[in-house]
Formats: C-alpha cells, structure tokens, sequence
C-alpha cells in the first residue's frame, strides 16, 4: 500500500489529551472515573460539548448549558449501564452529580499545554522526507483568550489544518473524514489516520483508512507503528530498508 498522507489528531495525539483533564476534575470532586465521559457521549449530537465543536454555540452559553446537562441525575443509570457492559462493578447507589461547565472546560484544556515531543518530532520527519502529506483533523471549538494556545500555535506545523468549529462537522461523522480527504487531495485509502479515540478510528477504518490508536500517556507505541507502515525511521528521518 502507498499512502500519501498522514493525518493526525491534535488532543490526545500532538498534544495532552483533554480526557486527563476529565479524569483530574473527577478525582478532585470525588466523582465516579469516566462518569464525565459516559454522560458527554450519552448527549448525542445535540449536546453541548458536541454542538460547541461543531461552532454552533459560544462559549458563555456552552459553559451554562455543559454544567447542567453532566448534571443531570439520568446519567446515573447510564453511568450503571456502562459499568455492567465494561464487566466492571456496579455500585448500588451513585451520589447526585453537580458539574461546573466552566470549571471542568478549563481543566480540559490545561491538558492541551503539553506538546508531545515524540510526536512533534515525527511530523516534522514526515514533512522532511517529502514523501506525504500531513494534516490535522480536529474537533476544537471557541476558546478563551488563555484556552488552546499551544494547539493553536502548531498550526503551522502542518501542511493542512482541518477543524471542526470551522467545517460545521466533528469526528465521527463520516462527512468530516471525507471533507478533509478532498482537502488533502487524497483517497481515504491513501491515508493514515492517528487518534486516541476508538469511535473515531473506527469510523475512519470504515472509509478505508488505516488508522492508529495513540494510547493516552504512550504514544511511542503509536510511533512505532506509523514507522511500519510509511517506511521511514520517524526518529532520524532516514527511511527503513523494505
């Protein structure tokens, strides 16, 4: 297979996953780990956090609306639901849940401060070899003046630049994965895709790309990986015998 680009995402990838901060703020409240996530995800489309990266709402409105809906008691029981299917034990009561938009927004980000350097460097390879494409593809939103600065700045590390609160569309809408391929000037299957999260690896595989899961905290094991698969050593830039 000859690929032609590579396509990263920005947190959890290039730079610190917001999902740490999901997990700082819930240890500081004493709430149940991933009870955060579970709820975001159970909103669908049409809630906050997802409606924010699509540019949809601003940020003052998005705080207010982010708080009450994490808030609200229903998750309980899809927070038990989740446990039950994760085989994980199911506490017989989950104390009521008050979320703080803002509070919990901003630990997120300060997550976003910390470049990782492994990947930082194996782009700047990529871009050396002149062999691919490289691109980002992220769902982001509206931010403080102090929020997604160290995202922003690496703007111009890559060759395109793909973003959710611009295009109207987020990860994993299948659309968003094919506007940014028609941007690139690629075919899904001359793409390499890298992202921490399983939804969105999955539906990218389902258009053809090859995807990489960049764990959280280790992401030399999705290095080593993405060196297999475009034949150059992403460490010194100088590409690998076939």
């Amino acid at each position: 297979m000859t690929f032609k680009a590579v396509i990263f995402d920005i947190g959890g990838v290039v730079v610190g996953s917001p999902m740490a901060g999901i997990h700082k703020y819930e240890k500081e409240h004493g709430l149940p780990r991933n009870y955060i996530n579970v709820a975001i995800v159970k909103q669908g489309e049409s809630g906050a956090f997802q409606k924010f990266e699509r540019g949809e709402i601003r940020i003052k409105d998005f705080y207010i609306q982010f708080g009450e809906q994490l808030s609200d008691p229903r998750h309980k029981q899809s927070y038990k639901e989740y446990l039950q299917k994760s085989g994980k034990a199911v506490p017989e009561n989950i104390p009521n849940v008050t979320v703080d938009g803002e509070a919990l927004w901003t630990t997120m980000m300060n997550e976003t401060d910390n470049v990782d350097l492994k990947v930082f460097h194996a782009i700047n390879k990529l871009k050396e070899s002149g062999r691919f494409k490289v691109a980002a593809l992220t769902n982001n939103s509206e931010s403080a003046s102090d929020q997604t600065k160290t995202s922003d700045s690496l703007r111009g590390t890559f060759d395109y630049f793909v973003e959710s609160k611009v295009v109207g569309l987020r990860k994993p809408d299948p659309k968003f994965f094919l506007h940014a391929c028609k941007v690139i000037g690629v075919e899904p299957h001359e793409a390499i895709f890298l992202d921490d999260i399983g939804m969105n690896l999955r539906a990218a595989k389902k258009l053809g790309m090859e995807t990489i899961q960049v764990p959280m905290g280790n992401s030399e094991v999705a290095i080593e990986k993405l060196e297999s698969l475009v034949k150059l050593d992403l460490h010194t830039g100088v590409p690998r015998k076939h």
